[in-house]
């Protein structure tokens, strides 16, 4: 089921098209590359349902239209991307307690004029992580990004036995994040630092937007530094490409394995799905169409 058309709608172009049928939406900037139409709309179709999703541009200036969208009386849900993630919970009505922890909120159901916040990249993150717990138990785990993203693997890290983080940041001097989440200690540090923080690290995670379209050829670790990944655990929050310049120079030093991720944003996926629909999500036939378009996708 190609939805690629639907994935370039503006958010007030939509909404003043007046839908007058059933729909999700993905609401971000930028989301032309994303793949969450094409999965989503595979799995209403296959459960017979009518309602359609469709991922809609959403610009830090579009509130009062955001607005318009969470009350609109056809909306059945959304996913939330960067770089929404944290502002949308002034819009809600209330916050499940894990997307409360980690201060940021991904997936948005309406029940009874109701609106809830929910975190299911923890989720994600957590089925990302935790088949690698031997190799990188009790040993630091570095993030690049300080998003909402980020915020859900420094939470996640907590299934491999990992009790420190450290969230790399270009202001390292204005990132507002807890000095905690549970049982695991957060440093925000700069990347003066960089050096010795890769060297001691056991999992070295990338959760900005380096390496997806247009950025292809950039990566939170450069070159020069990129020895430093030998025998870690690297992992992309990137899903398309799935191999990004990160993961390829991870490759190329010898980690001791590259992860996409295509895992967390299918498990990510199947979660929001069934929050709103209380329905299983086909997540091998989702991992499937992800790949075969991203074999197919030309990156813009």
């Amino acid at each position: 089921m190609d939805s690629r058309p639907e994935s370039v709608n503006k958010l007030r172009t939509f909404l003043e098209s007046k839908p007058d049928f059933p729909f999700y939406a993905l609401i971000g900037h930028p989301v032309g590359h994303s793949h969450s139409p094409l999965i989503h709309n595979h799995a209403l179709k296959k459960a017979g349902s009518s309602a359609r999703y469709i991922a809609l541009d959403t610009t830090g200036d579009d509130v009062a239209w955001l607005g318009q969208l969470l009350s609109h009386p056809h909306f059945l849900g959304a996913n939330v991307t960067i770089p929404h993630k944290q502002r949308i919970i002034d819009l809600l009505d209330r916050t499940e307690p894990k997307a409360t922890s980690v201060g940021a909120v991904n997936t948005v159901k309406p029940e009874n004029g109701v609106l809830t916040g929910y975190n299911t990249d923890i989720r994600g993150a957590e089925a990302s992580i935790k088949e690698y717990a031997l190799r990188i138990m009790g040993r630091p785990a570095v993030i690049f990004g300080t998003g909402g993203a980020a915020r859900a693997y420094a939470a996640a890290v907590q299934v491999a036995g990992i009790n420190q983080v450290y969230v790399i940041s270009r202001n390292p001097e204005i990132s507002r994040w807890p000095d905690r989440f549970g049982k695991t200690s957060v440093k925000i540090s700069g990347y003066l630092n960089l050096p010795d923080l890769l060297s001691g690290a056991g999992l070295i995670i990338n959760t900005t937007p380096l390496g997806m379209s247009p950025n292809l050829d950039e990566s939170p670790v450069s070159e020069i530094l990129a020895p430093l990944l030998k025998e870690k655990v690297c992992l992309d929050a990137i899903y398309n490409p799935l191999k990004t310049k990160f993961l390829k120079l991870a490759e190329k030093a010898g980690a001791s394995a590259t992860i996409s991720g295509l895992t967390m944003f299918v498990e990510q996926a199947a979660a929001s799905y069934y929050i709103w629909t209380g329905k299983p999500f086909p997540k091998e036939e989702a991992k499937e169409l992800i790949i075969n378009a991203s074999k197919n996708d030309i990156p813009r």
